[in-house]
């Protein structure tokens, strides 16, 4: 890896990080391994904005997962984090570099940043992007995001104005695999403070639901509609405590009350990602379906075999969970028992 040196090739793809005292989110691996798909076809330069306070460290992790060049723009003063002040920032380091895309995190802080920075570019931005593609030869960004109370899936393009930007729901794409031979150029910028500051963070509080994610413990036991009630959520609870697993749910599960809102999951609830998916009387709409691609094994139990959720299944026990989740619970319990002697 070299630093202080500059690419002499401009344009490609730039990934903007949103980092913290922990270090980038997590998404951001996600995005590379969006950037490094869609450079297949630009044949171009990816690059990196590390943007933050001590993330400096970070700049061969991006190397490693596909960052031809990594810009550190790192300073104490960039944390907390204040949106007027990143925007001037990354502002100023898109038009040095003239990117054709833009790619940001769809998180609270990098959607405001991303509106305000589209503004002062003058281009289009798609938000919460569930998939990307390009289309040859114009090199067009194919944004792919839920439409209409996600009934539908769109494409939005962006055919004139560059950079083409967009934000993209983490979870949604599988992260880059590292490649711990690649080398790659950092590139320190200057950090320098506007004179005429309008906005000052006062204080900033820890958000207690970001520190535990689904999927965390490797497992999500979801239900859906045709759990039918509360002696079906007892069932899913039971197998979900045998395996140390969490609940997920599917949009009607919450409407309905049976769940709170923090457990669903799909377009209108949360992408996840883990070793193990079991998908409780879910019929497997798209909607629900696309939030769960990021699982590694999917098992479905549903008593109709023509359920649309074993298509997406690896696995599929098609009777109902009342005769299925009680077998599986003492199999469990068994296997708990066996692994103890």
């Amino acid at each position: 890896m070299t630093e202080e040196q500059d690419h002499s090739n401009v344009g490609g793809i730039m990934i903007i990080a949103e980092c913290g005292p922990a270090g980038p989110k997590p998404v951001l691996y996600e995005l590379l391994g969006a950037a490094c798909g869609l450079n297949a076809k630009l044949m171009g330069i990816i690059s990196v904005a590390l943007i933050g306070s001590g993330c400096g460290g970070y700049s061969s992790s991006c190397i490693h997962h596909g960052a031809h060049q990594v810009f550190l723009i790192d300073h104490p003063g960039l944390w907390p984090l204040n949106e007027e002040v990143y925007t001037g920032l990354l502002h100023e380091l898109v038009v040095d570099l003239e990117p054709e895309i833009v790619l940001m995190p769809s998180t609270i802080h990098s959607k405001s940043i991303a509106a305000r920075l589209a503004s002062r570019l003058g281009t289009g931005l798609t938000a919460e992007c569930t998939n990307l593609d390009i289309d040859l030869p114009e090199r067009t960004l194919l944004q792919i995001r839920p439409a209409r109370e996600c009934s539908l899936m769109a494409t939005v393009i962006c055919p004139q104005a560059r950079p083409q930007m967009a934000t993209v729901r983490p979870g949604a794409l599988r992260s880059s695999i590292p490649d711990f031979q690649r080398s790659g150029i950092v590139v320190h910028r200057p950090v320098l403070f506007p004179v005429d500051l309008r906005t000052t963070v006062l204080e900033t509080l820890a958000d207690r639901a970001a520190r535990h994610s689904f999927g965390e413990g490797g497992i999500i036991v979801a239900a859906g509609r045709g759990i039918g009630g509360k002696n079906g959520l007892e069932l899913v609870r039971e197998l979900s405590d045998v395996l140390g697993a969490d609940i997920g749910a599917t949009r009607p599960v919450v409407d309905m009350g049976w769940l709170d809102g923090s457990k669903q999951i799909g377009l209108t609830g949360k992408h996840v990602k883990g070793k193990i998916y079991f998908a409780v009387g879910i019929s497997g709409a798209i909607q629900h379906t696309v939030g769960i691609r990021g699982m590694d094994t999917i098992i479905a139990v549903n008593p109709d075999k023509d359920a649309p959720i074993f298509k997406e299944a690896h696995y599929g026990i098609a009777t109902d969970m009342f005769t299925a989740l009680p077998l599986l619970i003492d199999k469990v319990k068994q296997t708990m028992k066996v692994s103890r002697w």
